[in-house]
């Protein structure tokens, strides 16, 4: 008998949402608000966007994280209400990424793409015991990758889609390829009601 213990869960989902109008309000947003350094080499990354400024073209993608985060927590937390914590977004250009990270305080993380053109570099996941796998597995005896012997799992980047996962789990953004078209995504995490309660 073989049980899988120490389950990683990625949350996926396409949403309908309008990219055109989310586009036009981070290049906006970019043009009068400076951003911050993180954990991006190069492009923008926006402050956390106001939760509070009721604006209408971020009003869809707020509901459909509530929806999304809810289902998701019910899975692998609890039947606590998550709620949204902080919000913001990214644009890469040409070369720019995203160095491996991990977003302490919260319960679920997320990206939301709402530019992705071709090449424009996925997200990928760090398996937890990363740095000591390698005491373990060789990476020229393995024939083939799983969800068991793999260091990194990649998801694609594509316009629309959602990816939930815990907000433990390293990650990071592999650089825009493009040379002529940015990679535009929204990020956000959201947490344990009952926690920001206390």
């Amino acid at each position: 008998m073989i049980q899988d213990i120490f389950k990683v869960p990625i949350y996926e989902v396409k949403l309908d949402l309008d990219t055109k109008n989310l586009e036009h309000f981070c290049k906006k947003h970019q043009t009068n608000n400076p951003g911050r350094v993180i954990s991006n080499v190069g492009g923008y990354q926006s402050n956390d966007l106001d939760l509070w400024a009721n604006e209408p073209i971020l009003s869809s993608l707020l509901n459909q994280i509530q929806i999304h985060s809810n289902k998701f927590a019910k899975e692998f937390i609890n039947n606590n209400e998550q709620v949204l914590d902080n919000i913001w977004f990214n644009i890469n250009l040409y070369k720019d990424f995203n160095n491996s990270h991990n977003h302490p305080l919260s319960n679920i993380s997320g990206v939301y793409y709402v530019k992705t053109p071709d090449d424009c570099g996925n997200i990928v996941f760090e398996h937890p015991a990363i740095d000591v796998l390698s005491y373990y597995y060789s990476l020229t005896s393995l024939k083939e990758f799983n969800e068991y012997n793999s260091f990194t799992w990649w998801k694609p980047a594509i316009e629309n889609y959602l990816y939930l996962f815990p907000s433990w789990l390293k990650h990071y953004v592999q650089p825009n390829k493009n040379k002529t078209e940015e990679r535009i995504s929204i990020s956000f995490n959201t947490n344990d009601i009952e926690i920001l309660k206390e």
